[in-house]
């Protein structure tokens, strides 16, 4: 543990059941800036991939989770989904939905079927989804082959990422060596949807504080051009949080870029 009483071990410390508990048993979250980042992030998603713009064949989700919110629109426009996650605890959920009869997030789920303005039910939705899915993969974004050898597909056509990069750096240089490695693992010509915060330090899981590195809307933006992607879309929203329990974040975003 540092002496700020944060931490970096998501193999002893993450706690998944509370992690998917507090931040996606409902649409409101934890707070207001809280849940209005989630449903940000989802009518993002949703108008990004409805746009028709982002196609592809095989789509990667780059640090899952124990919550598959990040495929609930994304699944529909592709073949096949590979998900992903640094922690085997966050895995083994993966695993379990995927494998069994299980859902998981249904409220959110219901809030993206209404956005879609789907018929479907819960259940319907997140059998195709688990229908898409192609492999529960580990990941570490700090290597330069972030799948190792675990994955037969080395390149994507298109790739997500939900609250990952900026928990895996403490460092601007840190965070643009893992986005340059997090880009070798998509195509000339694919699509990259990144959906972070600004200007955090810490997060909350159970009694644990995690640690992330402090970026700006320009620190992204300059290591992704860096990195060779053509942003088309940067959505930010700023705030000054008068609540830092959970958090001391000042701003979330939706990026979509095009590797060049």
């Amino acid at each position: 543990m540092a002496a700020d009483g944060t931490t970096t071990d998501y193999y002893g410390q993450f706690d998944q059941d509370w992690y998917l508990r507090h931040y996606y048993g409902c649409i409101a979250g934890q707070t207001v800036d809280q849940g209005n980042l989630l449903r940000f992030n989802l009518e993002r998603y949703n108008s990004i991939f409805q746009s028709g713009e982002v196609k592809g064949r095989q789509l990667l989700d780059i640090g899952t989770g124990p919550s598959v919110h990040s495929i609930i629109t994304a699944s529909r426009h592709v073949d096949d989904v590979y998900l992903s996650d640094f922690a085997a605890q966050n895995r083994k959920v993966l695993i379990d939905w995927w494998k069994s009869d299980k859902t998981l997030i249904e409220k959110i789920t219901e809030y993206v079927l209404k956005q879609e303005t789907s018929s479907e039910t819960v259940v319907e939705r997140q059998t195709a989804m688990k229908g898409k899915v192609r492999a529960v993969l580990p990941i570490d974004v700090t290597m330069s082959i972030p799948l190792g050898s675990g994955s037969d597909v080395t390149q994507f056509d298109i790739i997500t990422s939900s609250l990952c990069l900026e928990a895996a750096a403490l460092t601007i240089d840190q965070y643009r060596t893992n986005a340059a490695n997090v880009a070798s693992l998509l195509k000339v010509g694919g699509h990259f949807i990144l959906n972070g915060v600004l200007e955090q330090t810490w997060y909350r899981v159970g009694e644990s504080k995690f640690a992330c590195v402090w970026l700006s809307k320009e620190d992204i933006e300059s290591t992704f051009v860096s990195c060779g992607f053509d942003i088309k879309q940067f959505d930010v929203v700023k705030f000054k949080s008068e609540d830092e329990a959970y958090s001391d974040f000042h701003g979330y975003f939706v990026m979509h870029a095009i590797k060049i």
